[in-house]
């Protein structure tokens, strides 16, 4: 796949996801209602992908998170509070329905795990290869170019094939929410970092001139109505347009 340019911005060094959600909280606890900072409106699944997408970004830019990236086996396995059906679920049914009270309780947990001292941190058990992630030294300089967000679901485009719930391995539970969420993590992510990932505007624009998403919308419950409440059909839409999108020459670069 050739790699299209996010745009000609240099890259700064990447925002640690952990300082994201933080800034996060700190907007949710000085408004009393949304829309908020980065999220808009709270919806726990929508922010759980867009956690898996900018740590998906974070991946592609070859940064060393260093401790942060314990954050989610301390969850599970020091705070027990990660269950085999996911934060979201969990915390939602805990607060019954109540998606800011189940957000809160998440951004919570950051809070206590971003106080740990090194000696907690360093009990926490590690189950992959390499060195604990306590001992290494962290690096948010990217190594590697930004990939677009286009290039990100082509590659989600390839590896999932004809598959059907193949799509579970980048966002759990197949849902339209969850696809956008992981799309608006990888893009913030890219934001943050100094790439105005120009090309995925213009998709965006495409759909509503090509694709018949109305402006002003996303493409989720347009797409989803068109495909009968089918949430993987509606996904699977999507990255069929963004192959034909890539195609057709739409995503060359603006002339400045």
């Amino acid at each position: 796949m050739s790699q299209q340019p996010v745009s000609r911005a240099e890259v700064k060094p990447a925002v640690p996801l952990l300082d994201v959600l933080l800034r996060i909280l700190g907007d949710m606890r000085s408004h009393t209602a949304g829309p908020y900072l980065y999220i808009g409106t709270a919806d726990v699944e929508r922010v759980a992908c867009l956690v898996v997408g900018y740590w998906e970004c974070l991946r592609s830019l070859g940064v060393e998170e260093g401790s942060d990236a314990l954050f989610r086996d301390w969850l599970r396995d020091v705070k027990r509070a990660l269950p085999g059906q996911g934060w979201a679920k969990a915390y939602l049914e805990e607060f019954h329905g109540d998606q800011e009270r189940a957000l809160l309780k998440y951004l919570g947990y950051v809070t206590e795990f971003r106080a740990l001292p090194p000696e907690a941190l360093a009990s926490i058990p590690w189950h992959y290869s390499g060195e604990h992630p306590a001992a290494g030294v962290p690096s948010w300089t990217p190594v590697r170019p930004p990939q677009p967000t286009l290039d990100m679901l082509l590659e989600v485009r390839r590896e999932i094939g004809d598959v059907p719930g193949r799509l579970g391995m980048f966002i759990g539970d197949i849902d339209v929410r969850r696809m956008a969420g992981f799309i608006d993590g990888y893009r913030l992510c890219l934001a943050l970092a100094g790439a105005r990932d120009e090309e995925y505007a213009r998709f965006e624009r495409w759909l509503q001139e090509e694709k018949g998403v109305p402006p002003g919308q996303e493409w989720t419950l347009p797409f989803l109505q068109s495909c009968q409440g089918d949430s993987e059909q509606a996904i699977r839409r999507l990255l069929e347009d963004a192959v034909e999108f890539r195609s057709r020459g739409r995503s060359a670069p603006e002339t400045e």
